[in-house]
């Protein structure tokens, strides 16, 4: 029986990276798009960008976070 190919630690890529880092840009597009910051953008934002698109991008980089926080307590 084969095993199974596992890569050294120093080169398993961190989901809790990823995660954070696809947080960051869903809340700076939701804070210019959503009107909070008091700059006016040149062009209008799509509402649904700000209903939809931003929340869903924020809620699957904490979805990697916390996978990556449950995988890397399994180890």
């Amino acid at each position: 029986m084969r095993a199974a190919a596992v890569r050294p630690t120093a080169e398993r890529p961190s989901e809790i990276c990823r995660g954070m880092l696809v947080m960051l840009p869903a809340r700076v597009i939701h804070y210019f798009s959503g009107g909070y910051s008091a700059m006016n953008l040149p062009y209008p934002v799509n509402p649904v960008i700000t209903v939809y698109v931003s929340p869903m991008l924020f809620l699957s980089g904490l979805g990697l976070v916390v996978y990556g926080f449950f995988t890397w307590k399994k180890d």
